[in-house]
């Protein structure tokens, strides 16, 4: 059930039922480039990542990733959400979509919605996003939120820098 929609798109929690489009979404070369190989490798494996990615970010924080899809076919098309990294005094702003549908404003759409949910509803004191400095798709969806480049920040476990914007 859609806790969110817009004017193309309905946005609602990951669910089980969802396992072949997890795995599908998160073995995408963009995905793996752009956020990480999160070694989903078997249905098993995507069952896993949502029980312990979105559904236990939900139980902790309220928030996490959702699932976006297309109001008119009901076609999943990708995931956007808050999600919370203990290791960040933030809270920051991700998403991912099917490489057929990039380049349509569903980023765009799907993050303003869940941007505006994050201070309206669950009344978040500031929202950030950690991106890779070679993303320009991603940084002009973050530029449109009104987030801009502060810093370089260096994750745990990664070999680069990546841009905070904010």
């Amino acid at each position: 059930m859609a806790f969110l929609t817009t004017e193309r798109l309905s946005i609602r929690r990951v669910e089980e039922s969802d396992l072949e489009f997890i795995f599908r979404i998160v073995n995408t070369p963009g995905y793996i480039r752009f956020i990480g190989d999160n070694k989903v490798r078997t249905l098993d494996h995507a069952r896993a990542y949502i029980m312990n990615g979105p559904k236990t970010s939900y139980q902790q924080y309220g928030f996490g990733l959702f699932h976006v899809s297309l109001i008119s076919t009901g076609e999943a098309i990708g995931l956007c959400g808050l999600t919370k990294r203990e290791f960040l005094p933030f809270v920051e702003i991700g998403y991912a979509y099917l490489p057929c549908y990039w380049g349509n404003g569903y980023a765009r759409e799907a993050a303003q919605a869940i941007y505006r949910y994050g201070y309206d509803k669950l009344k978040v004191h500031r929202i950030m996003a950690v991106v890779r400095p070679d993303n320009p798709g991603s940084k002009a969806v973050l530029s449109g939120l009104g987030l801009r480049y502060i810093r370089d920040i260096m994750l745990p476990d990664e070999e680069e820098y990546m841009d905070l914007m904010g």
